[in-house]
């Protein structure tokens, strides 16, 4: 069964005619490239696809016990999202439903202890909260539950997601909805009916003379002095499956030059000893 729903995943919008509620915070320019089916310049290796893959197993066996528990709904295939919010369409497919109070459940694995901590903490990814809030506003339902699990060891953390009109919240993370479905509208309207490559929302490299060094933690400046970690705007770029056409774009080449690496040795030295740069 397990094995038959992740094939399923795979067949799923094979050829992209909507926006996805996980790309609540996808970069525009990946989105852009989905949709008008543009090959992957950097498409992710074995490893990862093997990392995924095995996460969403857990996911689904986790609903499969959930189920047994009659902690959520037995149903044949995850719930379908299909809407259109601001003029555009939308779709996605809920984990499960929640036997009391019919509510829509969003469940992410992950591992290591630093996340744990983050979770401990109260400390949720944006995006998954946005990824369930549509789930939400779909459905016409006030309440949520976003379900995380460590793939090491088991180790579960629940958080509720609640609704006032648009807007969403939970824990510190709180918005409004209709945000996303505006930005994706003015994408769909000024990038992809006109067949036009929106720009880049982060960078991928920021320019060195603009870095505030202080900032920077001493693992990465290391990073950066040796060719290792190049400072960007944001992690995303780095894992984009068309990064080559971002750095294309941004008018610059992978890693840092000898020149760049020269001055920026310059900008950090000493930077081991010192608490501050200026």
């Amino acid at each position: 069964m397990i094995v038959d729903k992740l094939q399923l995943e795979k067949e799923r919008d094979h050829k992209k005619t909507s926006f996805w509620c996980s790309e609540s915070e996808t970069n525009v320019f990946d989105i852009y490239h989905r949709w008008i089916g543009t090959k992957k310049t950097n498409p992710p290796g074995a490893e990862t696809e093997v990392i995924f893959s095995a996460g969403k197993m857990m996911e689904l066996a986790l609903v499969e016990k959930l189920v047994k528990q009659g902690v959520v709904k037995d149903m044949d295939d995850q719930l379908r999202i299909e809407m259109v919010r601001c003029g555009v369409p939308i779709t996605g497919y809920a984990d499960a439903i929640l036997t009391e109070g019919d509510m829509p459940c969003e469940i992410k694995t992950y591992y290591g202890d630093y996340q744990d901590r983050e979770l401990g903490n109260g400390m949720v990814r944006s995006s998954y909260v946005k990824q369930i809030a549509m789930y939400m506003d779909c459905t016409g339902k006030e309440n949520g539950l976003l379900l995380y699990m460590n793939r090491g060891n088991g180790k579960m953390f629940e958080f509720p997601v609640e609704r006032n009109g648009d807007r969403f919240m939970c824990g510190e993370v709180r918005f409004d909805i209709t945000d996303t479905y505006k930005k994706w509208a003015q994408l769909y309207e000024n990038n992809i009916l006109k067949n036009i490559e929106p720009k880049s929302e982060y960078r991928y490299k920021i320019p060195i003379e603009e870095i505030d060094w202080s900032t920077i933690s001493n693992a990465d400046i290391s990073k950066a002095r040796n060719n290792k970690k190049v400072i960007g705007d944001s992690w995303s770029v780095q894992y984009s499956d068309y990064k080559d056409l971002i750095l294309l774009q941004e008018g610059v080449t992978a890693g840092y030059s000898e020149q760049e690496l020269d001055r920026i040795k310059e900008l950090t030295a000493g930077y081991s000893s010192k608490k501050k740069i200026k």
